[in-house]
């Protein structure tokens, strides 16, 4: 009875722990299809909706206009569980298979402005397109006299916003048989609706009006008529009617736009709305955003609004942070007192502990018999009912001490927590003394293991994990073996493990996912499987530019012809029947990694830094590439330029970027980008009259002294000698 109560105490201070350290967090992620101005305000609205709620977390995505990346980035999020989705695709077609899967999971999916090609998704916000569509096409034949030549340039192809606009306006515009539509695809972009506009004024084109699907394409046909010093009197309309510099309403404003039609943003209604769906409260699937036509009239009014909604907006901010600050410190200090009760209730237990030791010892001579029985109870008691709740106390107090930035009060009341806590390890050391101590009056100890032994094997085995997990040795090269055999996984890496670092997963679904987290030289993988097949998980393996260059071997009971052929024309590497013969798999292998490293791309001796013609490198790998160098020549001539921001914005984690880089290259992202910037000096110094401090600083090196050096060590000359030849 004694032992539950104690039990009791130490699981009620455990609770309040975690009660106190843990609290359920809402998680809503959002899927932007790109991260343009507008985008920007509607993720600044969303925040302003989160305030409203304490217990709400956004995390914002931008998949930058490219439609895969973004179904990488809502997969992503599936997996990661958040509570909600919303998503703006970048592409319909492309996104709603993601979106899909999303909504089949059980997470409710919100559409904020776009919509895909399926009724499979909770709720729907924004503004209604073909409405706009129709109200600018009204404006338009009003000011043009129902006649004339109107250039209406659309977003990308496949937005849903592009198809209900211009359905809008055509609706209307076929009323007005005088006016003549010409229609451009553009990129909503200023530089491509320029181009456009460019391409069609020099080939005769006349334009009276131009419809562009958002501002920035509307100013980019202006811009190019003004070039070209024609049509000056167009009736201009864009859409967004955004405020700032260059934006839709200065545009209106001056008079280089006839109106813009204000495309609401709402973002602060996003929240809001989700909460409703989670909490299981009556709510709009179809939420219409009602706006209008920004004109000379209405839009230096306009303008102020928007002015003292950002000036409202900023003070919000301020707000949320000073709030926020003192919940830091809040739940700081309620932390402290929970630790110090639980460090009392632990005290308690010690002293309770030590009267059961004494009261063992004084019966020691008249039990003999169940001596052996009482201590391996006894012991075993004190390593689970002592040991552990006080590793569980005091490991996030030390992270707390070490990590918080406490002063005053609050650091006098985490000293004493963390002296309590030393006084306490000093009592159990003292009481598992006493184990030994009966040991040595003569008693059996094979009745069990000691504490001290289990000990050492519970660090051992840590140790082990932590080897396992946190270190690599670059010399042996990474094996993936997928199969959802648990012998066929343990007699592979008994094989393979003496040369190899050998990870592994049941499926293709968790295949895929290590693959894309630790990017593996080699993947072993059965074909007949669960979840995922071989097949398909070696045609994403292939398909992926993070994975592409990885060399497939799969694995089949099937002999017939047919099945090799379709794994050859999935992008396998090799095939192999089982059952195997242990040494072809090793020779194998062995060639494979010896062929990926005499590609040219992976070649140490390169002579180019980068080539943009590999004739042996697959398209994805030298999309890679090229994409990589296109990079580094932006942000050149940035000295802190490193390899983890280079790899954030090529949506890649610092240990992809690294092992994708040396497979393809044979060097590290650092090696090729000093080689990069030492090439690029090269070229300058023999082309330019720049100093070569100027030339230094040009490709990113801070210091002449060590450009002059790295420059000596790659190309046998220094930059003075290079420049009197």
């Amino acid at each position: 009875m004694s032992k539950i109560r104690v039990s009791y105490l130490l699981l009620v201070g455990l609770c309040m722990l975690i009660s106190a350290c843990t609290e359920r967090r809402v998680v809503i992620g959002v899927s932007q299809c790109s991260n343009d101005i507008w985008r920007q305000k509607v993720n600044r609205e969303i925040k302003i909706g989160q305030y409203q709620y304490k217990n709400v977390d956004v995390v914002i995505t931008s998949a930058d206009n490219d439609a895969q990346k973004q179904v990488r980035q809502i997969d992503s999020l599936i997996e990661e569980k958040v509570d909600l989705l919303v998503v703006a695709p970048s592409d319909a077609k492309t996104v709603t298979a993601s979106v899909e899967r999303a909504y089949r999971a059980g997470i409710p999916v919100v559409l904020y402005d776009r919509k895909i090609d399926s009724p499979h998704y909770t709720a729907y916000i924004g503004a209604d397109n073909v409405a706009i569509g129709r109200t600018v096409a009204h404006y338009m034949a009003g000011q043009l006299g129902g006649k004339g030549t109107v250039v209406e340039i659309t977003g990308e192809r496949g937005a849903s916003p592009v198809a209900e606009r211009h359905q809008g306006f055509m609706e209307v515009m076929r009323k007005y048989p005088s006016i003549k539509i010409v229609t451009l695809h553009g990129d909503w972009n200023v530089d491509g609706a320029k181009a456009l506009m460019e391409d069609y004024l020099a080939k005769g084109g006349h334009a009276d009006g131009v419809f562009g699907h958002n501002d920035a394409e509307a100013l980019g046909a202006v811009m190019a008529a003004k070039e070209k010093g024609v049509n000056k009197d167009m009736v201009v309309v864009g859409i967004d009617g955004l405020p700032g510099e260059k934006q839709g309403i200065e545009l209106v404003e001056k008079g280089d736009f006839s109106a813009s039609y204000i495309y609401p943003t709402k973002g602060e209604n996003i929240v809001p709305l989700a909460m409703k769906i989670l909490q299981g409260k009556p709510y709009k699937r179809i939420n219409d955003l009602p706006s209008c036509l920004a004109t000379a009239d209405n839009a230096e009014l306009i303008d102020m609004q928007y002015k003292e909604v950002e000036t409202q907006t900023a003070n919000l901010d301020n707000i949320y942070s000073s709030i926020n600050d003192y919940m830091k410190m809040y739940k700081s200090q309620r932390l402290i007192s929970v630790l110090s009760v639980i460090v009392v209730l632990l005290l308690l237990a010690i002293v309770f502990y030590i009267y059961k030791v004494a009261k063992t010892k004084a019966r020691i001579g008249k039990q003999k018999k169940r001596m052996a029985e009482e201590k391996v109870e006894f012991f075993t008691n004190v390593s689970h009912q002592l040991r552990t709740p006080l590793t569980l106390v005091s490991g996030p107090l030390h992270m707390l001490m070490e990590k918080g930035n406490f002063e005053g009060e609050q650091l006098k009341l985490l000293q004493i927590v963390s002296r309590n806590i030393a006084e306490l390890e000093s009592l159990t050391e003292n009481a598992l003394n006493f184990k030994e101590k009966v040991d040595a009056m003569g008693k059996n100890a094979d009745h069990g293991i000691s504490d001290e032994n289990v000990s050492r094997l519970v660090l051992k085995e840590s140790r082990h994990d932590r080897l396992v997990n946190e270190s690599e040795d670059e010399e042996l090269a990474t094996i993936l073996v997928v199969d959802d055999n648990a012998d066929i996984r343990s007699y592979l890496h008994s094989l393979l493990s003496n040369s190899y670092y050998v990870i592994e997963a049941s499926d293709g679904q968790n295949g895929l996912r290590l693959a894309y987290e630790a990017v593996p030289d080699l993947i072993i993988s059965d074909v007949m499987m669960p979840i995922m097949d071989g097949l398909t998980f070696c045609s994403k393996i292939k398909e992926d530019e993070v994975t592409s260059h990885i060399p497939v071997i799969l694995l089949t009971a099937r002999s017939d012809e047919q099945q090799r052929a379709e794994g050859y024309e999935h992008g396998a590497d090799a095939y192999i029947t089982k059952p195997f013969n242990a040494h072809l798999l090793l020779a194998r292998i062995s060639n494979l990694l010896k062929a990926r490293r005499l590609k040219p791309g992976s070649s140490t001796q390169q002579t180019d830094a980068v080539k943009e013609e590999l004739e042996d490198m697959g398209d994805s790998e030298r999309l890679f590439l090229d994409k990589f160098k296109k990079k580094v020549l932006e942000k050149m001539g940035d000295a802190n330029l490193n390899m983890d921001a280079l790899g954030a914005e090529m949506m890649l984690s610092k240990v992809q970027m690294y092992r994708k880089v040396k497979a393809l290259t044979g060097k590290t992202p650092a090696e090729l980008l000093r080689e990069m910037r030492l090439r690029k000096a090269y070229s300058l110094l023999k082309q330019t009259d720049k100093t070569i401090t100027e030339v230094a600083a040009e490709v990113g090196f801070a210091i002449p002294g060590y450009f002059s050096a790295c420059f000596k060590k790659q190309f046998g000359i220094n930059p003075t000698e290079l420049r009197t030849k």
